[in-house]
């Protein structure tokens, strides 16, 4: 009897954890991507002068069974139809629901991520209906706790072609004579139910205008289907990034579906190689140990700058922040970020035993690659970004294993860290600097 009740109990908080998902009908996480209608307005990037990008910032706000429900209208034009319509939101209090016109889209449980919600299907021309309803109760405060008033951060409606660009990355590394072998990667999907064609077109500037290098390649994608543009350039070793130097280039990308130019994309792109072995961090060639500072996300850049004065190279916000704006904060003004997954258990049972911390706790294993997972994709792109931290500090376990393993499989080149690992393998020691002590 007591062995079926012990079942009977497994089957339940399993069954519970199920109808719990870190997220249903969440686009792919990736870099901020801004379409424009010319490359003028792009390269200005200004959310106003974009016919493509509808700012949502006036809310009115209720509350019903202990939810609170932001509630907005927003414009499908006749301009935007045959394009996809993305719902962007940066950041919310607590998990939260998205309802365009009394349907529901989709939810996340990683609040703190910035998420994205294909609304095209639910909205029609003229004005829509839009809720945000943040959850009263948070299922999932064991990884993060969070208090305080329910609150929204920016939101927005993008529009981009059905064959557009979901994502930019790149990488570098040096050659034999210190300048740069920069290789980029524009990812290409479709919502289409038929065959696709677009020419996706590239050219990337130093910040004197000087134009690097251009080119273009004609692709279709099948049904729903994704493929990946890449190319790449040598660029001279002045126009390398550095703390001592944050030399910004641009990528300007342009998307031409059947003769015309459906969306054009620019993004900073800061150019520099990270390393790390023997316990060593090294970046362009030099050695950089990292001498962390703790701070508020919305730290201005007068203070990041008076940071290195007083010998700090980088910074590290708290667990499940929203950060992007720090991050390009950081590339702009010269300081090395670590980024953190959105988990810190530190304020729950130190022990790993059962109804112990979540870090050892298998049901909780989606939850902690999700977050993990948005944290690397999201922040990635930024030159600034040289390290990856898998959260606040608390106890270790076979979830933060996971996401240690799953993030070298992703990256090759910069370390992963946890300061709570206490000594275990799931830590890449970088030696010479100073790291924030873990929470006790």
């Amino acid at each position: 009897m007591r062995t079926i009740l012990t079942v009977l109990l497994l089957l339940f908080a399993s069954n519970i954890c199920a109808q719990t998902l870190p997220s249903h009908n969440t686009e792919l996480p990736r870099r901020p991507i801004k379409p424009y209608a010319t490359v003028e307005e792009a390269l200005a990037s200004s959310d106003v002068a974009s016919r493509y990008i509808t700012p949502l910032d006036e809310w009115s706000i209720t509350e019903k069974d202990g939810s609170t429900i932001f509630s907005t209208t927003y414009s499908y034009p006749a301009a935007w139809l045959n394009r996809q319509l993305l719902l962007r939101v940066e950041s919310a209090s607590a998990p939260y629901s998205v309802l365009v016109n009394g349907s529901k889209i989709g939810n996340t449980t990683n609040n703190a991520a910035i998420s994205e919600f294909n609304v095209t299907k639910k909205s029609k021309q003229g004005l829509n209906e839009l809720q945000v309803i943040i959850a009263g109760e948070n299922p999932t405060t064991p990884l993060l706790a969070t208090a305080g008033k329910a609150s929204l951060g920016k939101v927005a409606i993008l529009s981009q072609p059905t064959i557009r660009v979901r994502d930019i990355d790149n990488n570098t590394r040096l050659n034999d004579s210190g300048d740069a072998i920069a290789e980029f990667n524009i990812v290409v999907k479709t919502d289409a139910l038929n065959p696709k064609s677009a020419r996706i077109e590239y050219e990337l500037f130093a910040p004197d205008t000087t134009r690097l290098t251009y080119g273009y390649k004609d692709i279709t994608l099948e049904m729903r289907g994704e493929d990946t543009v890449s190319f790449a350039t040598v660029v001279p070793a002045k126009w390398l990034w550095s703390i001592h130097n944050p030399t910004l280039l641009n990528l300007v990308v342009r998307n031409k579906v059947e003769g015309r130019y459906a969306e054009n994309i620019a993004v900073p792109i800061g150019l520099r190689e990270v390393k790390y072995g023997d316990k060593r961090l090294y970046v362009n060639g030099k050695l950089a140990p990292l001498r962390v500072a703790t701070v508020d996300v919305a730290i201005p850049a007068e203070e990041v700058v008076e940071l290195k004065i007083q010998g700090y190279n980088a910074v590290m916000a708290a667990a499940g922040t929203a950060a992007e704006a720090l991050y390009s904060r950081c590339d702009s003004v010269g300081v090395y970020v670590v980024p953190q997954a959105a988990i810190d258990t530190s304020h729950g049972a130190p022990h790993i035993k059962r109804n112990g911390n979540p870090s050892n706790n298998p049901m909780w294993k989606d939850f902690y690659l999700a977050r993990t997972g948005e944290m690397y994709h999201s922040s990635k792109a930024h030159p600034s970004v040289v390290a990856f931290s898998l959260g606040g500090g608390a106890t270790n376990g076979i979830n933060l294993y996971e996401s240690y393993l799953m993030l070298k499989a992703l990256e090759s080149c910069r370390p992963i860290i946890y300061i709570g690992a206490g000594g275990e393998w799931n830590n890449d020691v970088i030696e010479g600097g100073t790291l924030p002590t873990t929470k006790k």
